[in-house]
């Protein structure tokens, strides 16, 4: 324990080091923890964004414990001092564990205050914050000792962050709905849900723990083959004379998309979310509100262009390709266009994907028990918000994290920045669903303004960014 400390003591001075990090962490919990339990008048909502939004901040920084150290070549350097490599993988995952638990404990606790503060009472039951602190330490320590393994075991970034994203997600997802079986307040079905739910997080630490284990020294010191993306710029024989600039890199970009398996693997997992969630709530409260599939999707699917325009943009200036790629004959726009066009076709097919999962899974429950569900589909404002509303805001997010990735001094920072950006896009849906007069009327004024903003945007970066300045960026 006293060789591996400085491991501690150098991701603490690293973590307080950020003072801009810090100031947005602060801003999450602010919102979600004091916010939303105003404008909801309670907390489960509050409690569900708590839980989605520390993984999706935490997931970064297990992607990097190792595998950033190994991509910045580092970590032979930190090997090669007294810390054996266990000792060192133990160390990031107390780390992780800790921010995780405690910066979703501090939201908690804000949201129960506030909600106690608005409403004079107390929002949940003893039984209850017991049940979800114990289920939430379970699940943030086998989310935290499965990503720190997947990135010791991954070559760089990209995997590790494909990798930690397929746990991830789903550990977190099982967690937001032993959240909302937990808020019903019916004491069997939440005692069932939370030791279903603590079984799976035990059988993930201990099969983890294992694994950890049995590594040896040596086994942080093997190659692992860093596979950099193809891009444009390594074909030059095709860029003589481009019929197309758009459409080459629109189908290179799309080439090196299809590589990454396991991340296309968990945009699935996420489109079957919202149907999941919205059948589980129908098992176990007895009624049908697609209002709650709408917001779970605006919430989850805008954010898959953040991680693709990062990778794509951020990508280039990670593997240091980006200065090949500007000495081309390509045109700053059409290169713009193309890669912002991928993460855009792939939002759109997972918001038409989970839409119709969502309906289907409606109608085979109205089959199943028609005197309790009858089948509907979503009304005219809800589409508004699934479609044009969820698109316009995955293209702005987009522009921010590509904007971010370039000016940060890492595209790591740019993801952190972008991800906690991404839910102020959820609060106008939440305000239309929950407290428009007119919900037709908000969803369509909310797109409006979307849509001016997405033009100023492409304008401002069109006209402004010139090769000069991207390659003073790289």
């Amino acid at each position: 324990m006293n060789r591996s400390y400085p491991v501690v003591r150098m991701q603490c001075a690293e973590f307080t080091s950020d003072k801009g990090m810090l100031f947005f962490y602060g801003l999450s919990i602010g919102i979600t923890g004091i916010i939303v339990p105003i404008f909801m008048h309670g907390v489960e909502v509050s409690l569900s964004l708590a839980a989605l939004l520390t993984a999706i901040l935490v997931r970064p920084m297990l992607s990097d414990s190792i595998a950033g150290e190994r991509e910045h070549r580092t970590l032979e350097t930190l090997l090669s001092s007294p810390i054996h490599g266990k000792s060192m993988l133990w160390r990031k995952f107390e780390f992780c564990f800790f921010f995780a638990l405690g910066y979703f404990t501090i939201t908690v606790l804000c949201s129960a205050l506030t909600s106690f503060l608005a409403g004079g009472e107390a929002a949940l039951i003893p039984w209850q914050w017991m049940c979800i602190m114990i289920v939430a330490a379970l699940n943030y320590s086998a989310i935290c000792m499965g990503g720190v393994y997947a990135s010791s075991t991954s070559g760089d970034l990209r995997a590790a962050n494909q990798r930690v994203s397929l746990l991830a997600y789903p550990l977190s997802f099982l967690f937001v709905i032993c959240l909302s079986v937990i808020g019903t307040v019916d004491l069997l079905s939440a005692l069932i849900i939370s030791c279903i739910s603590a079984l799976i997080y035990l059988w993930v630490i201990s099969r983890i723990a294992a694994k950890i284990w049995r590594m040896k020294q040596p086994d942080f010191f093997q190659p692992i083959t860093i596979q950099k993306p193809e891009r444009a710029h390594q074909q030059r024989l095709s860029l003589a004379l481009p019929r197309s600039q758009f459409g080459m890199v629109l189908r290179l970009e799309w080439k090196v998309l299809m590589t990454l398996k396991r991340m296309l693997l968990s945009f699935v997992f996420l489109c079957f979310s919202p149907v999941a969630m919205v059948c589980l709530l129908l098992y176990f409260t007895g009624t049908l509100d697609l209002n709650y599939a709408v917001l779970l999707t605006v919430l989850m699917i805008p954010r898959v262009p953040t991680n693709l325009i990062a990778y794509s943009v951020g990508g280039e200036k990670v593997y240091k390709t980006g200065e090949a790629l500007l000495s081309t004959p390509l045109q700053i726009r059409p290169v713009f266009l193309a890669k912002c066009m991928i993460p855009v076709l792939v939002t759109a097919v997972m918001l038409t994907l989970s839409s119709l999962l969502t309906l289907a899974g409606i109608t085979i429950a109205a089959l199943i028990r028609p005197d309790l569900v009858s089948i509907q589909g979503y009304t005219a404002a809800q589409l508004i918000l699934l479609f044009p509303v969820s698109l316009l805001s995955s293209i702005a997010m987009m522009f921010i994290a590509a904007i971010l990735s370039l000016r940060l001094r890492t595209p790591r920072q740019g993801l952190y920045v972008t991800s906690l950006l991404s839910f102020l896009f959820v609060f106008p849906v939440l305000n239309i669903i929950y407290l428009a007069p007119n919900m037709l009327m908000g969803s369509m004024i909310y797109l409006a303004v979307l849509g001016i903003g997405n033009l100023i945007c492409l304008q401002r970066i069109s006209d402004n960014i010139t090769r000069p300045q991207l390659m003073s960026r790289l």
